[in-house]
């Protein structure tokens, strides 16, 4: 444990309860909402966390430290399943909690219960005794298993986010609106916090012989305490878009019985000649009704015969159309942006990621080089 701090004690103690107390309006918040419900858990476990490291700091200040064994607040085996969770209901909403995912909460119930026990008393005590007590293995191995519950959780949680953003480039080219944003902070947050805080507890440990501590110990959980009082007001206010319907997984494996070369000459002469892709929204179902396909013919072709999903593909021929009109100097009538947005993109970083991740250089890097060619023509006629 750190040396205390009455700054840093204060600041995690106010704001650790206004994010508990926040939580509970997120909890309670109308109407009621899945997503709403596990991340007002999710805040409310790491607000504790935060919690229980400034009570700590507080008993040790006052010297009567010794009772904190029967306060014990912290709760390791609700943050991996309430992080999960959260992650699932705003990945796909079709997902229904239901009886036999309680289970996954027991371990939480198991960990309260052992706090109020002799187990967890004498076991964290016997941390400091020599020879340890008999029941500090015991403790011991609690933690541990919470530690790596939340690990796995995590891992798990960060899955589900890829797992929907690949779902999400199989149909549709614009992705703004439709990539969760501001719903997938959280799980972005605490599972960074929690992978990083255990990155650097571990290198403390073994490189620094726990040295650094007293710089990073408090800090960490200050932070902690502030981003989650932040999170709780923000969701709290935040109106929760329409969600994205998933419907059954495309299976986007080649299937024999499909004439792909046939269907992938299709679909390139109709964006060639038709130019679907200056629609800012066309997702894989226009497409298909546009051909007269399905949408599990067209997304097997561009999967296999293009090696891209629908978003690379589509972003691709808007890329090469701006690429066109700048090579027709109509950059020099139009901004780049506006330029963009006449190909058919609808926001600005969608255009600089396809852009760069196609030519290899930023649009304006492209056009420098473009104008650099141009005059090295000029100066050689």
């Amino acid at each position: 444990m750190s040396s205390p701090s009455p700054v840093l004690s204060t600041i995690i103690l106010v704001f650790a309860l206004q994010a508990i107390l926040l939580s509970a309006l997120v909890f309670f918040k109308q109407p009621k909402n899945q997503s709403n419900i596990f991340l007002s858990l999710l805040i409310f476990f790491y607000a504790l966390m935060a919690l229980n490291i400034a009570f700590i700091n507080v008993l040790i200040r006052f010297d009567s430290f010794e009772i904190f064994r029967y306060f014990q607040l912290e709760l390791l085996y609700g943050i991996g399943p309430a992080l999960y969770f959260y992650t699932k209901s705003i990945s796909n909403p079709n997902f229904r909690f239901k009886k036999q995912d309680y289970l996954h909460f027991l371990p939480l119930v198991l960990e309260f219960i052992f706090y109020r026990t002799a187990f967890y008393r004498l076991g964290a005590e016997g941390m400091y005794q020599s020879p340890s007590h008999t029941y500090t293995k015991i403790y011991l191995g609690e933690q541990w298993l919470g530690i790596l519950s939340i690990s796995i959780y995590t891992i798990l949680a960060f899955r589900l986010l890829i797992k929907h953003q690949n779902w999400l480039k199989q149909r549709y080219s614009n992705l703004e609106k439709k990539s969760l944003n501001w719903l997938k902070l959280p799980v972005i947050f605490y599972g960074s916090f929690w992978i990083s805080w255990n990155i650097l507890t571990e290198l403390d440990r073994f490189i620094f012989d726990e040295e650094l501590r007293k710089y990073y110990f408090l800090p960490s959980f200050a932070g902690l305490a502030i981003v989650s009082c932040w999170i709780a007001f923000k969701s709290y206010t935040f109106s929760t878009p329409e969600p994205t319907e998933q419907n059954k997984k495309l299976n986007t494996k080649a299937e024999p019985s499909l004439n792909l070369e046939k269907y992938a000459k299709r679909i390139q002469h109709h964006m060639e000649t038709e130019k679907p892709y200056l629609d800012p929204d066309l997702n894989l179902s226009q497409l298909a009704n546009q051909l007269n396909m399905n949408s599990k013919q067209v997304s097997q072709t561009i999967n296999t015969c293009f090696e891209k999903n629908f978003y690379e593909y589509v972003n691709e021929y808007k890329v090469k159309y701006f690429i066109q009109k700048v090579n027709a100097s109509e950059q020099e009538k139009y901004t780049l942006l506006s330029l963009a947005y006449d190909c058919g993109f609808k926001s600005k970083s969608t255009f600089n990621d396809s852009f760069k991740k196609i030519t290899g250089k930023t649009p304006t890097e492209y056009i420098k080089k473009l104008k650099k060619e141009s005059e090295s023509m000029h100066s050689v006629d």
